[in-house]
């Protein structure tokens, strides 16, 4: 931002680099402000120091400065958190404005290749499958070696054929 035009906008924060240069202007700023009441508070302390009040015990005085100038103290202790949090804004603009869109991106294309995947398996496992049925009927209903067929039969050769003795035999 310019000296002569001095009023940030949102439209400025979303060009490229807006939120970049708006944090660190602010993080200047901010640093010198903080820096500035560092100064004063220390100035203040001491004043507050010097002045004693008639009965005081030890460290009395130094006591009640800190006390009497503690809110300065919070001023400052502000500014700097408000310094770090200024350093943050580009940082989280780009986490969730530049970043999230292309990892959903990723994540959206992983996605339909594991669908992708998937239904390519289930698709494999089912003709798989019904390869398997359809061979394991056929080799049923095949004869043996000695001419009879694994499935019992009505009324052919009195044996009991049950589907052990078929692996068995094929083993």
């Amino acid at each position: 931002m310019t000296e002569n035009n001095s009023r940030w906008t949102s439209d400025h924060l979303m060009k490229p680099g807006g939120t970049a240069l708006y944090g660190a202007q602010q993080r200047e700023r901010l640093r010198q402000m903080a820096d500035e009441v560092r100064a004063l508070l220390n100035e203040y302390r001491a004043d507050l120091e010097n002045i004693e009040i008639e009965g005081d015990k030890p460290f009395a005085a130094r006591i009640r400065a800190y006390l009497a100038s503690r809110p300065l103290a919070k001023l400052e202790s502000d500014l700097r958190d408000a310094v770090n949090h200024a350093g943050k804004l580009d940082a989280e603009f780009q986490k969730r404005f530049v970043e999230l869109p292309k990892k959903r991106e990723a994540n959206a294309e992983k996605k339909e290749l594991e669908k992708a995947r998937k239904k390519g398996l289930n698709t494999a496992r089912a003709v798989s499958t019904a390869g398997q049925l359809n061979g394991l009927s056929n080799a049923l209903t095949e004869p043996t070696g000695d001419g009879k067929t694994v499935v019992k039969k009505t009324g052919t050769d009195g044996g009991d054929h049950t589907f052990l003795d078929f692996l068995e035999k094929r083993a």
